[in-house]
């Protein structure tokens, strides 16, 4: 007996609560990558006084311990519930990443583009510049896949 469009087998109902638990979770990894974001944003005062050695990597650290754990948990997860549908997840967690440019403004585009060029396939979530006098400072949040 073939099952009919009103009564879903019960694999059906399964996937469809599936992707349903997938979507969820997807709107909390947005969140929790859009909360890092505004959190990298407000310490920007702390990261810009790096020059002046009042800056300290705490302030970094905190943002990084609150939330990197977090986001490839919540992939793990997905990958899971994922395993029970055929429904694409994302492709592998990211590994989120920021590293810190220095270099006087005359040479700055070179550091800069010769730092993009090997990211390779990264995405950039941010980047906060901050200038003294001829120094130029650079902060970049960029994610990799793992």
């Amino acid at each position: 007996m073939k099952p009919s469009p009103r009564h879903p087998t019960a694999q059906r109902i399964v996937e469809r609560r599936a992707q349903k638990a997938v979507g969820l979770l997807k709107r909390l990894h947005r969140r929790l990558v859009e909360q890092m974001i505004d959190e990298l944003i407000e310490a920007e005062e702390a990261l810009s006084a790096m020059e002046e050695g009042g800056w300290s990597p705490y302030d970094v650290q905190k943002i990084e311990e609150r939330f990197l754990p977090r986001l490839p948990n919540l992939q793990g997860m997905m990958q899971q519930i994922a395993s029970v549908h055929s429904e694409p997840v994302y492709a592998p967690a990211p590994a989120y990443r920021h590293k810190t440019l220095k270099a006087k403004e005359a040479e700055f585009d070179g550091v800069l583009a010769e730092f993009l060029k090997s990211l390779g396939p990264s995405e950039i979530h941010g980047f906060q510049v901050a200038r003294a006098g001829e120094d130029v400072t650079a902060v970049v949040l960029y994610s990799t896949a793992q």
